[in-house]
């Protein structure tokens, strides 16, 4: 029994060992709003901000480059251990701006970022898919994606949960 519980717990350590090594490019903050699991670039293609100075917050892969071109110009970040990057974008015009965020080996998030006066809260702009169906075509709203932290919680938890039973059950 020993050795099963030794097993088990060699497995959940390599499922957290794991899960945090690769990690998608997200855009998760605009200056101080929070657009964790947004999807802003891949879902959401438009964004609109009201100011001009602020930074861009997101995650990638520990310690790869990104790069994040606003127009014609390009700024460059590393992320952190954690994934973490961020870059400041100051003096940015009252205008709509292309910004590209990318990073080698990972897809490129792409949307049109709106600076203006008169956005008293930002607001993103959902994206939709049109689809041939039978009777003509179906618009719908694609879902947001988001991180799979909780995800893996669960998983762990119910593999806990699991591994505890069959303890219990082999004890008895």
């Amino acid at each position: 029994m020993r050795k099963q519980v030794v097993v088990f717990l060699a497995f959940l350590s390599m499922f957290f060992v794991s899960s945090g090594v690769a990690r998608a490019l997200e855009l998760t903050k605009i200056g101080t709003t929070d657009l964790t699991g947004k999807g802003i670039g891949s879902t959401t293609s438009a964004y609109t901000y009201s100011l001009r100075s602020f930074s861009l917050y997101g995650k990638a892969e520990a310690s790869k480059s990104v790069s994040v071109k606003i127009d014609d110009v390009t700024y460059s970040s590393t992320a952190n251990a954690a994934g973490d990057w961020s870059t400041y974008l100051a003096n940015l015009t009252y205008d709509t701006h292309q910004v590209t965020i990318s990073t080698t080996g990972e897809t490129s998030l792409n949307f049109a970022l709106t600076i203006s006066s008169a956005a008293a809260t930002p607001t993103p702009t959902v994206t939709t898919t049109t689809s041939a169906t039978k009777g003509g075509t179906s618009s719908a709203t694609l879902p947001v994606s988001g991180a799979l932290d909780n995800t893996y919680l669960l998983a762990a938890l119910a593999m806990i949960m699991f591994g505890v039973g069959v303890s219990l059950r082999y004890r008895n």
